[in-house]
Order: C-alpha cells, then sequence, then structure tokens
C-alpha cells in the first residue's frame, strides 16, 4: 500500500476536476433553462402578434388609423407571416423568403388558384411554406366581427431568432462534451505522468541502491575465493557469487525501466524456460509442494529484451507459486505460435486460489495487493515490460475462485 500512498498525491487534481466538472453542468443547466425560457416567451409573443393580425386585418381595410397602426407593427415583425383568403389561397406575406415576392403573384393567378393543385412557381412555393408552417404552429383564424364570416387565415412561423436558440442548447451540449473529454484526457495524461515518474525514480533509486552493496561484495567474495581452503567454503563461496550475480541482474532490470531498452532477435522458448527454471530453484524454501509443468511448443525468434522479458515471465511464475492454497499444486507455462494474430504466446495457468471479479479489475493497479507486506508491484511491472516496451499484451484470460487462474503474454511476431 505504499506505492498507492505516493500515487494519491494526484487525488487533490482529481477532486478539482470534478469539482470544475460539476460548476460546467450546472453553468450549462442554467443557460439551457434561460434558453428554453426565452424560446417560450417568444414563440408566446409570435402568437399573440399573429392574434392581432388576424383580429386587425379586417379593420384595417376600413379605418385609416386602424390601417396605420397595423402597417407600423406589421412593418417590424421578424418572424414569417402569411394570410390566406377563406379558400386558403395567400394574398399576402412578410418574412418568407427574399426570393418570394408578392409582386410576383398576379390577380388573375389570385384568382384562378386552387390551393390543392397551385401552378408551378411563386404561389406554389407559398402555400408550400404555409403548409410547413401550420405543422408547426396552429393558423390564427379570422371572421367579421359584426356578420361573424369566416376571413381568411393568418399563418406565421418562428422568428430566426428562435430557429437559432434550438440549437443551441447541442452546440453547447457538443462543446460540454468536448470540454469534459479534454478535461479528462488531460486529467489522464496527469496521472499517468505521475505514476510514470514515480515508477521510474523508484526503478533507478532501488538500481542505484544495489549497485553499491554490491560492488562490496564482489570485491569480499573475491577475497574470500582466494583464501578459501576446502571444498565446502569454496561451494559457499560459489553459491555466494550466484547470489550476487542474480542481483546484479535485478539492478540492471530496474535500471532499464524509464528508458526504451534495447530490442533483439530472442528465442521466447529459452527466455520462458529461464524464468521457470529459476522458480524451481526457489521451491525447497517455499514449504509448498508445487509442480511446475513445462509444455513449450515451436515459436519463431522475435525481439524482445530478453532481461525484461525474462522478469515479465518471472513475475506471473512467481505469483502462480504464490496463489497456490491446495496440497498439490500446479503451474503450467506454454508457449505457442498464433499465427492467425502473428504473435507469439506465453502462457501461465495455476490451480491455485483464483480471484474474485472485484479483485481481477485491480490486479494491474500499482500498489494493489492481496498479500501481507506486498508493494503490488509485480503484475503492473510485468504489464509495462510487455505492452510499452515490447508492444505487446499482458491479460488475464480466466480466473475462478478456488480453481486458479490463466495469465497470457502476447508479444508481436518478426
Amino acid at each position: 500500500m505504499r506505492l498507492r500512498a505516493l500515487i494519491n498525491v494526484t487525488g487533490a487534481r482529481t477532486y478539482t476536476f470534478i469539482a470544475a466538472m460539476i460548476l460546467v453542468v450546472l453553468i450549462f443547466g442554467y443557460t439551457y433553462s434561460l434558453v428554453r425560457s426565452f424560446e417560450v416567451q417568444t414563440n408566446t409573443l409570435t402568437r399573440v402578434f399573429a392574434k392581432f393580425c388576424a383580429a386587425a386585418t379586417y379593420p384595417a381595410t376600413r379605418d385609416e388609423d386602424v390601417r396605420y397602426i397595423f402597417d407600423e407593427i406589421i412593418k417590424d415583425i421578424n418572424f414569417p407571416i402569411v394570410i390566406t383568403d377563406p379558400r386558403g389561397v395567400p394574398y399576402t406575406w412578410k418574412n418568407v423568403g427574399e426570393e418570394i415576392s408578392a409582386d410576383d403573384v398576379s390577380w388573375e393567378l389570385f384568382v384562378d388558384t386552387n390551393p390543392a393543385d397551385p401552378p408551378e412557381g411563386t404561389m406554389s412555393e407559398i402555400i408550400g411554406v404555409v403548409r410547413h408552417m401550420d405543422r408547426s404552429n396552429q393558423p390564427v383564424l379570422m371572421f367579421d366581427p359584426v356578420s361573424g364570416r369566416f376571413l381568411g387565415s393568418v399563418h406565421y412561423g418562428e422568428p430566426a431568432i428562435t430557429s437559432g436558440l434550438k440549437w443551441l442548447p447541442l452546440a453547447s451540449g457538443a462543446l460540454l462534451a468536448v470540454f469534459i473529454l479534454m478535461s479528462y484526457l488531460g486529467l489522464r495524461g496527469i496521472i499517468v505522468g505521475k505514476r510514470r515518474s514515480i515508477w521510474v525514480g523508484m526503478a533507478k533509486e532501488t538500481a542505484h541502491q544495489l549497485g553499491t552493496p554490491l560492488s562490496s561484495l564482489m570485491g569480499w567474495v573475491q577475497i574470500l575465493k582466494e583464501h578459501s581452503a576446502d571444498d565446502r567454503t569454496r561451494r559457499a563461496v560459489h553459491e555466494m557469487e550466484a547470489d550476487i550475480m542474480r542481483l546484479t541482474k535485478i539492478a540492471s532490470r530496474f535500471g532499464k525501466v524509464g528508458s526504451p531498452p534495447r530490442l533483439d532477435k530472442e528465442d521466447v522458448v529459452e527466455i520462458a524456460r529461464s524464468a521457470v527454471g529459476y522458480q524451481k530453484k526457489r521451491l525447497p524454501s517455499l514449504g509448498k509442494e508445487v509442480e511446475i509443468k513445462e509444455h513449450y511448443g515451436n515459436v519463431p525468434r522475435t525481439l524482445v529484451n530478453m532481461d525484461l522479458l525474462e522478469w515479465a515471465v518471472e513475475n506471473l511464475v512467481k505469483n502462480a507459486i504464490d496463489a497456490q492454497d491446495k496440497s498439490k499444486g500446479i503451474v503450467e507455462v506454454r508457449t505457442t505460435y498464433v499465427p492467425q494474430k502473428h504473435v507469439v504466446s506465453i502462457e501461465v495457468e495455476d490451480n491455485g486460489r483464483g480471484m474474485d471479479q472485484k479483485s481481477s479489475k485491480k490486479i494491474f493497479e500499482p500498489g494493489y495487493t492481496t498479500r501481507k507486506g506486498g508493494w503490488g508491484l509485480g503484475l503492473p511491472l510485468a504489464r509495462r515490460v510487455v505492452e510499452e516496451y515490447h508492444g505487446g499484451k499482458l491479460r488475464l484470460v480466466r480466473t475462478t475462485p478456488g480453481r486458479g487462474s490463466l495469465f497470457v503474454i502476447e508479444i508481436p511476431a518478426i
């Protein structure tokens, strides 16, 4: 959990991001509410104007004062309006298009027009506009205030500003989505960069701290070799020398973290065999009865960094051994070539305790571990080695509580 404590330094930035998102959503909601309110008021005002036109059209033909008021109001109307006679034939209109002029309609054309089958041209276009407006707004009927005779209808549409406002929430929503996405990607980049810097810093520091005592130990082992008299001492020195070489290899691996490693054409089978061989040597000291079965298929050589890939395989095998909770544990390591994917596959399967769904989703998170005293670095490091340095994939293919797990490494073949 110690690494997790280091990573949590990004928590403040995460909370800031969440607070900013809430603020942006609230502003968006308030703006949308204002737009909707303005749209409703504009539509209400438009209908009031239409009703006034319907009420004033007939008196305006008889009273000069009413005609003046009518003309002044009509002049400032900014929404499309068409007035039709009792037959439904348009005889005047405003704001229905710059190219549609009432001057193009003669008296004869007006009288002869059948609204159900209008002639091609201006009249047909205006009637089409009327039908379109009626689908959105119920026309206002005009009647003679004295006789009650039906005089025609006022058809009206939405002001240009209302039509534009309809797109504003969508545009604002799209901008909000883009902003949230960009903010998320930015925050994720910060978190990933922070984690990467922690990883690299820890790895480099570990390699540095190991370097000095290893150099000293090499010197002491050399002195012991020169002064060892009996076979028992020489064997002990030999084992010490092997352990020092192992520690040197580990320090070298940590030193390569954070820098692009050199990739060479290597035999993946030999890398897997070496990783398994090291773990087999540790079995007697673990107090567990575990059998490691090896199944190596014929695979092509591929570009890898031997030290780092061997490290990743060792971590998987070690986890498989640690997961054993049965009297007879079995770990199987397989290498195969998958021509359909053009990848070399390394599988590590065990019959250990397995994991539940919740745990299986967290195993690659740095700092997550189910072992007491563990750092939770093994699987995250293995994934980093496989995916970032080799362009491959490391997946938990299958896990069942009480029945074990199956991990698969896939490396692109040459």
